[in-house]
């Protein structure tokens, strides 16, 4: 249900219009700028409906990865995570054909990865390039493999 007015609804769509062909991260953060930047009140209510639009995105993106994942386990009977999860965070569609190393770490800090905001004590897999960064920055430490077979 709609509630926005015809003005705002027509600078969200100008607005989402000309982030076309941008990845849903891109639009994101460009989105973010353009709100920071704005002093017309009407145009940050059309940012704001347009940064509702990319969430929505972004969320049926995870929705699908995630029914694609289950439905991969529930075919093979094993958890395969190539490349869905770093795909997920960056709004792109899963690519089979690469085979990552995925390590477990723990965030020991509230942390943002690939524009996706983590807070303290959460368990993720991550790319080992991610975890080296993340554990460099005493953002995170490295997980038993043990607890990788979950």
């Amino acid at each position: 249900m709609e509630t926005l007015s015809p003005q705002i609804l027509e600078i969200r769509d100008e607005i989402i219009e000309k982030l076309n062909g941008l990845t849903l991260e891109e639009c994101s953060k460009k989105l973010k700028e353009l709100f920071n930047h704005e002093t017309n009140e009407f145009y940050k209510l059309g940012n704001l409906a347009a940064r509702v639009v990319t969430i929505k995105k972004r969320i049926d993106l995870i929705f699908n990865e995630t029914n694609d994942y289950d439905k991969n386990v529930k075919a093979n009977g094993t958890k395969n995570t190539d490349g869905i999860i770093e795909n997920i965070l960056v709004g792109k569609p899963a690519d089979t054909s690469s085979q990552l190393d995925w390590v477990r770490v723990q965030i020991k800090e509230t942390t943002e990865v690939n524009g996706v905001r983590f807070p303290a004590g959460i368990q993720i897999d991550v790319t080992t390039e991610d975890s080296i960064k993340m554990i460099e920055g005493k953002k995170a430490i490295l997980l038993d493999d043990k607890e990788l077979s979950n």
